[in-house]
């Protein structure tokens, strides 16, 4: 947790009247780069969607929790300076096979197509669990969380 993350979220917090402190922060991807051009996407109102694999919660491997309808959290630029809130407004937990054009679209990459998504997301995901010396199949679960933006620097 660094200043940027505290200050952004007590702003938030006392313009909202807000009284707890319950809020992940985190950034967009494996990459500086990616963290800073995908929360581009989220400021421009592109990017309201992300995906994770399940099996990584299951395991305790993923550094956050599993998402919530209803969660925070402060959005981290590459440089780790917190840029922006977003609330979880829907997750859906479903195999990979089973993501669909819209979620493709609402996750806001590329060409917003499910063949775009499908084609940074598996490489994505091989290399995420080739870490813990896992592999990939179409019938992983991932975690689909449909988000807000409601708050930027």
């Amino acid at each position: 947790m660094n200043q940027s993350v505290i200050d952004l979220w007590t702003q938030f917090k006392n313009q909202h009247g807000i009284m707890h402190d319950e809020y992940e922060a985190w950034s967009f991807g494996n990459s500086p780069k990616m963290a800073d051009e995908l929360l581009v996407g989220v400021i421009k109102g592109e990017k309201t969607g992300t995906s994770s694999l399940h099996l990584l919660y299951e395991l305790g491997l993923e550094e956050e929790k599993l998402p919530e309808v209803g969660n925070y959290s402060v959005l981290l630029d590459g440089n780790d300076q917190a840029q922006a809130i977003i609330c979880t407004k829907v997750v859906d937990i479903l195999p990979y096979s089973q993501i669909s054009e819209v979620h493709g679209y609402l996750e806001g990459e590329g060409n917003r197509t499910l063949k775009y998504w499908r084609s940074v997301h598996q490489p994505f995901f091989e290399q995420e669990l080739e870490a813990y010396g896992l592999t990939f199949s179409e019938g992983m679960l991932i975690v689909y969380e449909l988000f807000e933006l409601v708050f930027q620097k």
